[in-house]
């Protein structure tokens, strides 16, 4: 017994329909994944330090909003930069509060004169475009004093920082 021909062709129809419905199902899916995918990637490279802060300096309207002002590069540039070596003593591993990235040996860093916190440079200096302020404690980068002395006309305290390795 042979399938008439209607019922052979309501067949093929049906399995073309369910092919048609897997496409397009498998489409779906995919189309979906790409953009739950592409958005971790977003995710991720957002917490990179060179995306993390704007390049351009905030308006000047901002800086008298909550000490929020950004550094002046001359102020960014007169920080201490120290060349980071492991030490002999056993010293603590030091870790960048900006990048979350642990310091490697010759690594360059920054090195707040006020309390003493230590960054990587390229991390500080972008963190430096929009606040004026350490990270981790809040306390002024600048020292009052030295802005008063130079705005007088005087010339800043230089600061010399000797890091042991």
């Amino acid at each position: 017994m042979e399938p008439s021909p209607s019922s052979s062709s309501s067949l093929l129809d049906g399995n073309l329909r369910f092919d048609l419905y897997a496409v397009l199902a498998a489409l779906g899916l995919s189309a979906f994944l790409a953009v739950c995918f592409w958005r971790l990637y977003r995710l991720t490279v957002s917490a990179r330090p060179e995306d993390m802060l704007p390049i351009a300096a905030p308006p000047s309207s901002c800086a008298g909003a909550g000490g929020k002002a950004a550094l002046r590069q001359k102020d960014i540039a007169a920080l201490p930069v120290f060349v980071h070596g492991a030490g002999a003593g056993g010293e603590a591993a030091v870790e960048c509060a900006v990048c979350l990235a642990e310091m490697k040996d010759g690594e360059r860093g920054r090195l707040l004169p006020g309390c003493g916190h230590r960054f990587h440079v390229e991390c500080i200096d972008r963190w430096f475009r929009a606040n004026s302020t350490c990270p981790i404690c809040r306390a002024a980068a600048v020292s009052q004093p030295d802005a008063v002395a130079t705005a007088k006309g005087g010339s800043p305290a230089q600061v010399t920082v000797a890091v042991q390795s």
